[in-house]
């Protein structure tokens, strides 16, 4: 293999688990913000409510 090729595939690789990081990164944080939530706030939403 050319030695360009590796260098292509390292920043590729780099990429996808900087990609993957912020993912699971951004997920937790949903999940620890769901938590912080006032749930008693929060009501049934019926798909079917037409508000016009």
């Amino acid at each position: 293999m050319p030695d360009g090729l590796w260098i292509v595939l390292a920043i590729i690789a780099g990429v996808a688990v900087y990609t993957l990081a912020k993912v699971v990164s951004y997920a937790k944080k949903s999940e620890q913000q769901w938590e912080e939530v006032d749930k008693s706030k929060l009501r049934e939403w019926d798909d079917e409510d037409d508000p016009w």
